[in-house]
């Protein structure tokens, strides 16, 4: 349903969702650090607010013009297309949107066909893409960031705040790769933020000093504002 123009934007929107989460959840546990002995079931069960949203709002969901024009409801795909739209005036991407799915329809064994040598690069992308994503190591950051900055020699207090902070830079980033993505494109961006995140991955196992950790912190952040521009969204 996304402008085409807008479409890669449009399309972080759920990384910033994503992120915004992660920022909204260790500003809990900073808040209920405190309250022994039952602060952590109170940040887990705090969780139930959002499951509450989702469920309620997929109520209210609409249905997508390409669903319903799928399902032989023309007419109505027709009329959402025309909302969505503004306009009466959607009879080039109606055809489009019929002559897809006529031609969607035609094709024998689909998933047969993926793995055909003419459509093998797409498929190779399709795996290899997520999975690349996840061995950049940003989980190991993002869930045990409060474990990571104790090991390096940082408080309770201190570890769970420098996480926040991770929080804050994730949102932020994100909303930047949203505004440039659509500019720039996504192998420029996945090239060079990969690069920027190779450099910040070199160093030595070895005892931190104060100011040395403190540099480091600033270096996890980098790498997350790389991974942000980057390979989380894209």
């Amino acid at each position: 349903m996304a402008p085409t123009h807008l479409r890669g934007g449009l399309n972080m929107m759920f990384q910033l969702a994503t992120m915004l989460g992660i920022f909204i959840a260790n500003m809990v546990n900073y808040g209920t650090q405190k309250l022994e002995p039952w602060g952590w079931r109170l940040s887990l069960g705090l969780a139930i607010v959002p499951a509450i949203v989702m469920t309620v709002g997929g109520i209210f969901f609409l249905e997508t013009p390409n669903s319903l024009i799928e399902r032989g409801s023309k007419e109505e795909g027709r009329k959402l297309l025309e909302r969505i739209r503004g306009t009466e005036n959607v009879n080039a991407k109606f055809q489009d949107m019929l002559d897809a799915s006529e031609f969607a329809s035609a094709i024998k064994h689909p998933f047969r066909n993926i793995l055909e040598r003419r459509n093998m690069p797409q498929l190779v992308m399709a795996i290899f893409v997520p999975t690349f994503q996840i061995l950049t190591s940003i989980n190991s950051i993002l869930f045990y960031a409060p474990v990571l900055f104790q090991s390096m020699g940082f408080g309770g207090n201190a570890a769970l705040y420098s996480s926040a902070l991770i929080g804050v830079v994730l949102v932020s980033s994100t909303l930047i790769s949203t505004a440039i993505v659509d500019k720039l494109g996504r192998i420029v961006l996945l090239i060079s933020d990969g690069i920027i995140m190779i450099i910040y991955q070199f160093g030595e196992n070895q005892e931190l000093s104060k100011g040395f950790s403190v540099l480091v912190v600033a270096m996890i952040c980098l790498f997350v504002v790389a991974f942000r521009w980057s390979w989380g969204p894209l």
